[in-house]
């Protein structure tokens, strides 16, 4: 009988919906992964992309939330250590060794400390054998052989404390002040990695050590190697540098459960730094952590949540239902190892935060009452899937930090690591479990959790007497409610581009420039430059270079002409609204970007090699049928007057501000007055913007890839050559007026204890400005750069940071030299 009823109960749990059954998920076939006899794991993953690049991380599996109260700060000035002395290399030898290699820190080595883990990070070529060698050396007495010298820990502690001072800002205070909001009965709330200042000051290299040897050990470690290596070499590499490593036990990272906070909390942060006033909803729940099918469709779920709410706010936005707010969103945060947050966000429009309560009360009761429409749920599936398909088809050319950082994050959480191929075949069959009804069902479980705050932003008095009280929040809340609201209507999405189907335009010259580099020219006048890739990368880029800027716009104009450019961005193309652009380009595997600078404009679209076309009737839309919607414009222009009205607010950037409008003497320099930017219209900054490319001969194609010409040629025919020319176009940039006498500028009342220290010189170009001229002012300034540093950061630890940048004026023929200072204010006249 006992078999029989275990039968029956195996039979009825395989007869169980399918997304009940807890299956594992598949590992990436391409992941390497092992152990050495004394503990350390590691992970290997080939990626030739980009070719002889590799990236090696140490990953040790504790941060700053295994500090003891006496410890608060260590774990980050341990990672801070690691640069200030080895066994082999003392001092700054590890740095200057780094840098013989041609490695730059910050950009090539790294590291950081989180709350749940330290990592160490450092990008470098393969080609160089010697040197991987060498790196794989200092990786090991990273682990185990740092020398905490008390001159070195000494010097470290004002880096830290002005590391500390440097991230005061706007941002660091509003962080601190939503925090017992948000990591209540979690250990993140007073385990911040910076740490204790007073724990700065007074760690002795002793107590450094100790840390160290309690958690850098090989069982609490990951070496991770991806990049253009050979599985077999780069295992041989962490055998030969990592396996001689004591195989001493490191302590047991412990866990501290979050409790949830089960009552509604209300939190107002008023900082006249903030950019702008806004009301959001807070909710806290538990983290999922995805290891199998079950979990897998549970964060589907909520992630999809997110991006239906955002999806709709900003359909209602571009619509023109929601006139009376300037934006918004929603978005999923991890908060704890074990929680989450998931935060719904309405930003007022000045200082009306009764407007904004209104609409995001209104939005989630819209939500409450009708949920989410087939037709929504549909939209955001099918593109994702189409996004995910993507991936697949460009995993070669996948980002390989990026690819790092999800490899360590896979090793952090214990979770597996997916290939692009098994997250896109999942993604199609267990979101069929996705519908609208379960959606619904996750949606109330989220609106009946009670651990939940309401927070009001705001940056000036006025809006600080506006904001709503607690009182008025529940009963906002009640009455929305028990109101009765309309269902949301999806707009649905047009994935139409039209272009004129005829060619408008002939080759009328052609020159070899080189191997694999034409140039065309079109008999519209503009030119092609087709640079044809080796190999089998099957990326296409398009990119249009047009020698208008904002500089070849008046004053009253120029500081718009970068708003407008976003404004486009925000709106659309031809006769896709932004949302259905969206979905267009991801259904036809491209992506657009532009940039206006003083003297240029740039607009790179990304296509596929095997299906460029679209990528070239896209550029020719965005070219030719730019598009800016009023509601988008009117919020962007609601958000600079208000930026602008707070400027004085903001120290760092009027800083910023004064200096540029000081290194030249031309009025272009100057912002606008709040009355000169409101009278703009979208019509103005849309006709402003297509100036920048109204003429095709005043513009270069730069067009990058493994395609054939002749298929090349016919694209180019029809769609670069149909851009015909403006009425009115607009003239070249030129280049602003350089102020010629000295002068100082200081700006007071800075909110963060730190002061920004600026020197400008300026020298007479005696010299062509060459080549080897450029390269002679580079390697002046990196041993510049290292003297500031050293003299500077390290000996005098009065500043955080230092830099230096030359540059070139051709234009001016001349030769500008910055070095910028981050100092704490006490120590402004020692430097």
């Amino acid at each position: 009988m006992r078999n029989l009823c275990f039968l029956l109960t195996l039979v009825a749990t395989l007869l169980l919906p399918g997304r009940l059954i807890a299956a594992a998920l598949p590992q990436d076939e391409k992941l390497i992964t092992g152990q050495l006899d004394n503990g350390l794991r590691y992970m290997i993953y080939p990626h030739a992309h980009p070719k002889d690049q590799v990236n090696l991380w140490l990953q040790i599996h504790t941060g700053s939330l295994q500090e003891e109260d006496n410890e608060r700060g260590v774990a980050h000035f341990v990672e801070h250590m690691m640069f200030n002395g080895t066994k082999t290399w003392p001092g700054n030898k590890v740095i200057e060794t780094f840098e013989s290699m041609g490695l730059r820190f910050g950009r090539d080595v790294n590291a950081y400390t989180s709350y749940d883990e330290t990592v160490y990070q450092v990008s470098l070529p393969t080609t160089q054998k010697q040197n991987l060698q060498q790196v794989m050396a200092i990786f090991s007495e990273w682990s185990n052989a740092a020398t905490f010298e008390k001159l070195e820990v000494d010097a470290e502690r004002g880096v830290i404390t002005e590391e500390w001072r440097a991230h005061q800002d706007a941002k660091w205070r509003t962080s601190q002040a939503r925090r017992p909001f948000l990591l209540a009965n979690t250990r993140n709330l007073d385990r911040e990695p910076i740490g204790l200042m007073d724990t700065v000051a007074t760690v002795t290299p002793a107590q450094l050590r100790q840390f160290y040897q309690r958690w850098y050990q090989p069982n609490n470690m990951t070496f991770i190697v991806v990049g253009d290596i050979d599985s077999k070499e780069a295992l041989a590499l962490i055998k030969d540098n990592l396996s001689k490593l004591p195989a001493n036990k490191a302590a047991e990272n412990r866990v501290w459960p979050t409790k949830a906070e089960n009552h509604l909390r209300f939190n107002i942060i008023n900082d006249k730094e903030n950019r702008v006033n806004g009301i959001a909803l807070y909710y806290r729940l538990p983290m999922v952590q995805v290891n199998d099918e079950q979990s897998f469709i549970e964060q589907a779920e909520w992630s999809m949540l997110v991006q239906l709410f955002n999806q709709r706010l900003q359909e209602r936005i571009q619509s023109g239902e929601l006139k009376t707010i300037s934006g918004g969103t929603a978005r999923s945060v991890k908060i704890a190892p074990d929680y989450q947050s998931l935060f719904f966000r309405v930003n007022a429009r000045d200082d009306n935060m009764q407007d904004a309560a209104n609409a995001l009360m209104a939005e989630l009761a819209t939500i409450d009452q009708h949920g989410f429409s087939a037709e929504e749920l549909d939209d955001v599936k099918s593109t994702r899937l189409t996004w995910l398909k993507n991936a697949v088809d460009q995993q070669a050319e996948r980002d390989l930090r990026m690819l790092t950082s999800r490899l360590a994050s896979s090793s952090l959480n214990n979770t597996p690591f997916l290939s692009p191929e098994e997250t896109y075949q999942l993604s199609k069959r267990l979101w069929q479990q996705i519908t609208v009804q379960s959606l619904a069902e996750k949606w109330q479980q989220l609106r009946k959790n009670q651990d939940a705050f309401w927070e009001q932003m705001v940056n000036n008095e006025v809006a600080a007497k506006k904001a709503l009280s607690p009182a008025a929040i529940l009963a906002l809340e009640k009455e929305y409610a028990n109101k009765k609201l309309a269902a949301y209507v999806f707009p649905g999405r047009n994935l139409s581009l039209t272009v004129d189907a005829d060619p408008q335009a002939e080759i009328s010259s052609k020159e070899t420039l080189a191997e694999n580099l034409t140039s065309l020219t079109l008999s519209n006048g503009a030119r092609v430059i087709l640079a044809k890739s080796a190999g089998e990368e099957q990326k296409l880029q398009i990119i249009a270079v047009s020698n208008k800027g904002d500089l070849s716009f008046p004053a009253q104009q120029k500081s718009l002409i970068a708003l407008a450019n976003k404004a486009v961005s925000g709106s659309g193309v031809g006769e896709l609204s932004s949302s259905s652009l969206k979905r267009w380009s991801a259904e036809n595997s491209v992506t657009m970007s532009s940039k206006v600078s003083g003297m240029n404009t740039l607009l790179s679209v990304s296509a596929r090699t095997n299906n460029p076309e679209p990528g070239f009737q896209l550029i020719n839309q965005r070219i030719t049928h730019s598009t800016i919607n009023d509601n988008i414009w009117a919020s962007l222009q609601n958000a600079q007057i208000q930026a602008l009205k707070t400027l004085d607010q903001r120290p760092a950037e009027k800083f910023a501000q004064q200096m540029y409008e000081t290194r030249y003497a031309d009025d272009r320099t100057k912002l606008l007055q709040e009355n000169q930017i409101a009278q703009f219209t979208a019509a103005d900054a849309l006709a402003a913007d297509r100036q920048l490319f109204s003429s095709p001969a005043d513009i270069t194609f730069v067009i990058v890839g493994n395609v054939a010409e002749d298929k090349l040629v016919a694209l180019i025919t029809r769609y670069l050559g149909s851009i015909k020319h403006s009425d009115s176009p607009l003239a070249a940039g030129k280049p602003l007026t350089r102020a010629t006498d000295n002068a100082s500028v200081t700006v007071k009342e800075q909110n963060e204890p730190v002061a920004q220290v600026s020197q400008w010189k300026r020298y007479d170009s005696r010299t062509p400005v060459n080549l080897p001229t450029r390269m002679a002012l580079d390697a002046f300034n990196v041993a510049l750069a290292k003297d500031l540093r050293v003299n500077i950061r390290e000996q005098a630890s009065g500043a955080y940071s230092v830099s230096s940048r030359l540059s070139v004026d051709p234009q001016a023929k001349d030769i500008s030299h910055c070095w910028l200072l981050l100092v704490n204010q006490n120590d402004m006249m020692n430097c």
